[in-house]
């Protein structure tokens, strides 16, 4: 790409702006999570549009155990409890600036048994 990287150089992928990236994503800075629902898009690295586990030779060796963990805990949540926001709360997807970026407001959330 017409870059010289020194040796021993540091280089960071911007994975966040990569998964808000418009070109690469429909309505990127909105939670919508149908979007991946028969989607070809390879969350293990092989795509780059999502790589939360990196990538190549240095990507993490329990993706396939965090994935099956991940799966069965938000089953078991979404399974056996309601979320909604507080009475009269509106989601606020803004975001905060800073060494790492992060939502404005705090994600408050009323949490009931089925």
């Amino acid at each position: 790409m017409g870059y010289d990287i020194a040796a021993r150089t540091q280089v960071f992928t911007n994975v966040w702006t990569i998964g808000r990236d418009p070109s690469l994503w429909a309505r990127p800075d909105e939670f919508w999570p149908e979007r991946f629902m028969n989607s070809l898009v390879d969350f293990r690295g092989h795509d780059f549009e999502f790589i939360p586990f990196g990538a190549g030779r240095r990507g993490c060796p329990g993706i396939q155990f965090s994935m099956s963990v991940n799966e069965l805990a938000l089953a078991n949540l979404v399974g056996n409890f309601d979320f909604s926001l507080p009475v009269g709360e509106e989601l606020d997807m803004s975001k905060a600036a800073g060494l790492t970026v992060r939502k404005r407001t705090a994600l408050l959330a009323v949490v009931t048994p089925c």
